[in-house]
C-alpha cells in the first residue's frame, strides 16, 4: 500500500470529532465543536473542531490542522508514527506498507527498537537472579504487578546487553545514542549492570527509557540510575506509570502523584491505579502539561521527610502557575506511599486521602510557628496563576485560616502581582512569532478584504479557482495571503472542489499559512446566498484600493491625463457598489468570522 493511498484511506475512515473527543471534552457550537485546548492552559474554550472540513483550530494558541496534525502534536509523534497509530484506529492493515528501508530508518525508530530489545533482555534475566527475586518479595510486589510493569534486571557482566544488541544488527552509533551502552576509551560497557530495571513507556506503550536500582550497594555507584535523555526521552516530561494510569486518571478525575518507582507500583497493586511519578527528577511544568491531558486535578503524596515537604512546596508553585487544582496528602514522618501501604494497608491510605490538605492548609501547617512565611509563600505562588477564580478562593481561605484580614492579604497580593519578575517571561510576541490570541505577525498584516475573501473562498471551494484566475489583482496582496491563493488554485482544481479540498490545501501550506487557513475554516460559515455578494464586494474593494495607489502615483508624477482616467475608473467602481458589503456582507460576516 502506497503512503498517499494509506493516508487517504485513513482520512476516509477517521472522523476528527471522534478522534479529538477521546482527549478533549467537546460540545456542539453552531457548525463546530468547542472545547478547552489540550495544547495550552485556558479556562474559556477557544479550541474548535469543524466536522465538515475535518480540521481543528485553537484561537488561543494558533495550533490547527487535520487528524494527522492533531495526533502528531498531542502524542509527540512523527508523521510515519501518526500513520501507524491512526491506521490501527481505522482498522487498516499496513503490514505491507513500509515507510523506509531498514537501513534508512529514522533515529527515533531505531531507538524504540533498541529499547524494545533491551526490555526483552532485562525481562529474560529476572528469573535467573535470586537476589533480585528476593528483593522484590521483600518489597511485597506480586508476580502480577511485576509482569504488568515489565520489571527486569541487568546482568553483572560488563557488556552482555551490548553483545545482544550487536547480534540483532543494530549499528553501534544507534546503540550509543540509546544511552544503554557507554563507549569509553576501551571496549563498550553496559550502562545498567546488576540493577533491578524499571522500563518507562510512553502513551503508545513504547519503551523510551529505563530506571535501574542497584542490587549490590556501592559507594561509587548511585542507588538509582536513569537513562540519559535522547531523541525519544525527555526526563522533565516523562511520568512513570502514566501509560497504565491514564484511563484511571480520566475516570477518577485526578492524578495521584508520588515520588518513586516503588511508590507507583505499590499504589497500583493496592488499587490506586491513577498513580504516577516523575522519573528521577522533581515535578516539572512538562509533567503537569502531560497530566492535564487527562485531568487538571492532582493529589500530591510525597515523602513525609524534610525533602518531601520541600518537593511538595515546589510542586504547589508549579500547579498554581499551570492553573491546575491540587491537594496534599501529608504522610507521617519517615513514611512514603510504599512503606505506608505495606505497613497500614489501603484503607488507612484511603482515609488519609479523604483528609488531604488544600495548598493553603499545607503551607500554613508546614511553616509551623513561622506563619507569615507560609502566608507570603502562598501569595507568591498565586501570583502567576492564570485562573482568577482560583486566586480568589485561595485568598479567602488564606484569610480564614491565617487570621489575617482578607483586605490586607489582597492588598499585599496586588503589590506582589504588580511586580512579577520579568526574567524568563515570554513577551507578548515570543520566539515563535505568535501574538496574543494565536495570531501571527503575518496574519495580523492581512487587509480586511483579504481575510473576507479567503473566508468566502474556503466556504465555497467550487468558486475559488474561477475567482482567482480571473482576478489578477488578488495576487498583489500580502505575501502570506498571496501564497495561500496560489495554493488554493492547486488544491481546488476544477472538478475537485469537494469535501477534501481543505485537507489538500493544508498539505501544501507551511505552518503560518496552515494557521490562518484553519482559523478561517472553523469560523462561522457564510450563508450560501451571501457568498457571491461578499466575493464581489471584496474584489471591488481590492480593485479600488489598487486604483487609489495608481492615483497617488499619477498625482505625484504630475500625469494629469492618467490621473483623470484613473479617477473616472474609481468613480465607476464605487457607483456600481450598492454598499451591500458594508451593510450585509462585510461588516456582519467579518464580525462573525474573525
Amino acid at each position: 500500500m502506497k503512503p498517499d493511498t494509506v493516508v487517504e484511506e485513513i482520512k476516509s475512515k477517521i472522523d476528527i470529532v471522534n478522534l479529538i473527543a477521546e482527549h478533549v471534552d467537546l460540545k456542539r457550537s453552531g457548525q463546530n465543536y468547542k472545547g478547552l485546548c489540550p495544547f495550552h492552559s485556558e479556562k474559556t474554550p477557544s479550541f474548535m473542531v469543524n466536522p465538515s472540513k475535518q480540521i481543528f483550530h485553537c484561537f488561543g494558541c494558533g495550533k490547527g490542522g487535520d487528524a494527522f496534525s492533531f495526533i502528531m502534536e498531542y502524542e509527540g509523534m512523527s508523521f510515519p508514527e501518526a500513520i501507524a497509530c491512526l491506521a490501527g484506529k481505522a482498522g487498516i492493515r499496513i503490514e505491507d506498507y513500509r515507510r523506509e528501508s531498514k537501513a534508512g530508518r529514522s533515529l527515533r525508530e531505531d531507538l524504540y527498537a533498541i529499547n524494545k530489545e533491551a526490555l526483552a533482555f532485562f525481562r529474560s534475566n529476572l528469573p535467573l537472579s535470586r537476589q533480585t527475586a528476593a528483593y522484590l518479595k521483600e518489597r511485597g510486589l506480586t508476580d502480577e504487578i511485576i509482569g504488568t510493569f515489565s520489571l527486569g534486571c541487568g546482568r553483572q557482566e560488563r557488556n552482555a546487553l551490548f553483545t545482544r544488541l550487536v547480534s540483532q544488527q543494530f549499528p553501534p552509533e544507534r546503540i550509543k545514542a540509546s544511552g544503554l551502552v557507554y563507549f569509553g576509551e576501551q571496549e563498550p560497557f553496559d550502562f545498567f549492570r546488576d540493577r533491578l530495571m524499571f522500563p518507562l513507556l510512553d502513551l503508545q506503550e513504547r519503551v523510551i527509557a529505563f530506571g535501574g536500582r542497584i542490587m549490590a550497594p556501592s559507594k561509587s555507584s548511585p542507588k538509582y540510575l536513569n537513562s540519559p535523555e535522547s531523541a525519544i526521552f525527555r526526563k522533565g516530561e516523562a511520568c512513570y506509570g502514566l501509560h497504565r494510569a491514564k484511563s484511571a486518571i480520566s475516570r477518577k478525575g485526578y492524578s495521584l502523584v508520588v515520588e518513586g518507582y516503588m511508590d507507583t507500583l505499590l499504589c497500583h497493586q493496592y488499587g490506586f491505579d491513577n498513580a504516577v511519578a516523575p522519573l528521577g527528577t522533581a515535578l516539572t511544568a512538562g509533567h503537569l502539561k502531560k497530566l492535564r491531558r487527562f485531568s487538571d486535578k492532582l493529589l500530591l503524596v510525597f515523602d513525609g521527610d524534610a525533602a518531601g515537604v520541600s518537593a511538595t512546596k515546589r510542586a504547589i508553585e508549579l500547579v498554581y502557575a499551570e492553573g491546575m487544582a491540587a491537594k496534599v496528602l501529608l504522610l507521617p514522618q519517615g513514611e512514603d506511599p510504599d512503606s505506608f501501604l505495606r505497613k497500614y494497608g489501603p484503607e488507612q491510605f484511603r482515609k488519609g486521602m479523604g483528609n488531604a490538605l488544600s495548598p493553603v492548609e499545607f503551607l500554613l501547617k508546614s511553616s509551623g510557628r513561622n506563619r507569615i512565611d507560609g502566608v507570603r509563600a502562598l501569595l507568591h505562588f498565586l501570583s502567576p496563576c492564570p485562573d482568577p477564580l482560583m486566586r480568589d478562593e485561595a485568598l479567602r481561605e488564606l484569610a480564614d485560616r491565617s487570621g489575617i484580614q482578607e483586605m490586607t492579604l489582597r492588598e499585599e497580593f496586588k503589590n506582589i502581582h504588580r511586580r512579577p519578575s520579568r526574567q524568563g517571561r515570554p513577551s507578548a510576541e515570543g520566539a515563535s512569532g505568535m501574538r496574543m490570541g494565536g495570531e501571527s505577525a503575518g496574519t495580523a498584516a492581512l487587509s480586511r478584504e483579504e481575510r473576507m475573501l479567503l473566508l468566502a473562498l474556503l466556504s465555497s471551494p467550487e468558486r475559488a479557482v474561477p475567482v482567482l484566475e480571473s482576478s489578477p489583482l488578488v495576487n498583489r496582496g500580502s505575501g502570506l495571503v498571496q501564497g495561500i491563493f496560489e495554493k488554493i488554485k492547486t488544491a481546488f482544481i476544477s472538478g475537485a472542489a469537494d469535501g477534501r479540498s481543505t485537507e489538500r490545501l493544508l498539505a501544501l501550506c507551511d505552518e503560518e499559512e496552515k494557521r490562518l487557513v484553519t482559523q478561517l475554516s472553523v469560523s462561522p460559515e457564510i450563508d450560501e446566498e451571501n457568498v457571491e455578494v461578499v466575493i464581489e464586494e471584496c474584489l471591488r474593494n481590492i480593485t479600488v484600493k489598487d486604483l487609489e495607489k495608481q492615483i497617488r502615483s499619477a498625482g505625484e508624477a504630475g500625469d494629469v491625463e492618467r490621473l483623470q482616467s484613473l479617477l473616472l475608473q474609481k468613480k465607476g467602481k464605487l457607483s456600481k457598489s450598492s454598499g451591500s458589503l458594508s451593510r450585509q456582507g462585510f461588516t456582519d460576516h467579518e464580525r462573525r468570522g474573525s
